[in-house]
C-alpha cells in the first residue's frame, strides 16, 4: 500500500531467510502504542518464506511497505529503504531482533524535541529470548556542536553503543544533504563506518536511557564468516575513525590506544581468516595477503609503540616480527585440530 502521509519514523528492516523470526520482529512494532511510523521491509532476495510474510502484513496494514530485491547485501537493502523513507527520521531493524513497549516512550520522547541523532541502550538475548547482557546508561546529550567530543567518548571510546545502526535514529535529511550510504562491499562494520561519516554530520545528539532493542545473539555470527576484504574494511574504519576523532580535537593517548587495539584486532581477524579451510585463496596468495597485512604502514607505527595488547601471544609475535609463514603453519595446525 502506498500513502502521502510522512511519519515521524521509518523503521527499515532488510529480510533475508528469516521467516523463523519474522513475524515476532514485525508485531513487536506494530503492537507499539505510539503509532506515527512506517515500517518498510526490504526483502533481500530471500529463497524461504520470508517474502510471503512481508506481503502479508503489507496487505494488513498501510503503515507496511515492501520491496522485494535480487539478493544484495544488507548495506543494499538499507540503501533501498533511505531512498523510499517518508520519515522525518529513520531507524533499522534487523529481522531477527525485536523491540519491546519502551520504544513507544523513547518514541514520544524525540517528538518533543529536535535532535540530530538519537542513540539507545540495548538488550543482548539467546534464541530463546534468554537474556545475556543488559547495557544501562544515564541521559546525555548535546546540542549546538557543544561537548560533541565528550558525546563520543560515551557512546564510542571504550563503549559498546556506537557501531550497529539498529540501536539509533538518524534525521533523514542529513542523511540526504550529504549522500550518505552504506558501503555494498562491506558485509561486516558497514554500519560503523556509516556512523562515522553520520556523526560527522550531526550538530546535535543525545543518548537516552531506555533499552528498548532487543539484539537477538546467533551461534552463527555474521562476523564469524570468512571476508576476503577484511583487512580492507579494519584499515578504512581505523582511517576513518582517526579522521572524525582529528574533527573534534580528539588526541589524548587512551583513546588513540583504543583506535589502535581495535585495528589491530581487525588485522589478527584477517590473519586468521586465511588459515580456514573454508577460504579459496591458493597458498601463493595467503603468504601475499599476510605479508601485506604485517608490511602495513600503520600496523608498522603502532607496533613501534611499547603499548601492550591482550592478545594471543604466538599471533602478536608474528604479526609485530612480520613472520607470516610460522603464523600461518601455527594456526591452521591449530584450526584444523578444533575442526
Amino acid at each position: 500500500m502506498t500513502s502521502l502521509y510522512s511519519p515521524l519514523l521509518s523503521i527499515v528492516i532488510p529480510v533475508y531467510n528469516a521467516e523463523k523470526f519474522l513475524k515476532r520482529c514485525i508485531e513487536s512494532v506494530l503492537n507499539q502504542s505510539f503509532k506515527d511510523f512506517e515500517v518498510i521491509l526490504v526483502n533481500d532476495g530471500s529463497i524461504d518464506g520470508s517474502g510471503g510474510i512481508c506481503d502479508y502484513y503489507c496487505e494488513h496494514d498501510e503503515r507496511v511497505h515492501v520491496y522485494h530485491l535480487k539478493n544484495g547485501g544488507p548495506s543494499w537493502a538499507r540503501n533501498h529503504g533511505i531512498n523510499h523513507a517518508k520519515g522525518t527520521y529513520i531507524t533499522f531493524m534487523d529481522a531477527d531482533d525485536f523491540v519491546d513497549s519502551s520504544f513507544s516512550e523513547a518514541a514520544n520522547r524525540v517528538r518533543l524535541q529536535d535532535y540530530d541523532f538519537i542513540v539507545a541502550p540495548y538488550c543482548i538475548v539467546d534464541t530463546a529470548e534468554k537474556p545475556i547482557q543488559h547495557y544501562q546508561y544515564r541521559e546525555k546529550s548535546f546540542s549546538n556542536n557543544e561537548s560533541k567530543g565528550e558525546f563520543l567518548r560515551t557512546i564510542w571510546l571504550g563503549e559498546p553503543l556506537f557501531g550497529s545502526c539498529w540501536n539509533k535514529w538518524y534525521k533523514k535529511s542529513i542523511i540526504m544533504k550529504n549522500n550518505l550510504k552504506f558501503n555494498n562491499d562491506f558485509y561486516i562494520a558497514e554500519d560503523f563506518l556509516f556512523n562515522l561519516h553520520y556523526y560527522r554530520e550531526c550538530r546535535s545528539a543525545i543518548l537516552i536511557s531506555s533499552a528498548y532493542y532487543y539484539y537477538v545473539l546467533h551461534g552463527n555470527s555474521v562476523t564469524s564468516g570468512i571476508y576476503y576484504n577484511r583487512f580492507e574494511i579494519a584499515k578504512t574504519v581505523y582511517e576513518e575513525s582517526l579522521r572524525l576523532l582529528a574533527d573534534l580535537n580528539i588526541n589524548d593517548v587512551k583513546s588513540r590506544s583504543f583506535l589502535e587495539e581495535s585495528y589491530l584486532s581487525g588485522v589478527l581477524r584477517a590473519m586468521f581468516d586465511l588459515t580456514k579451510a573454508e577460504n579459496k585463496l591458493t597458498f601463493k596468495d595467503k603468504m601475499l595477503e599476510l605479508k601485506k597485512y604485517v608490511s602495513d604502514m600503520e600496523v608498522r607505527s603502532i607496533l613501534r609503540n611499547d603499548q601492550t595488547y591482550n592478545f594471543n601471544r604466538l599471533a602478536y609475535f608474528c604479526l609485530k616480527y612480520q613472520s607470516p609463514l610460522i603464523y600461518y603453519t601455527a594456526f591452521k595446525i591449530r584450526y584444523l585440530m578444533k575442526g
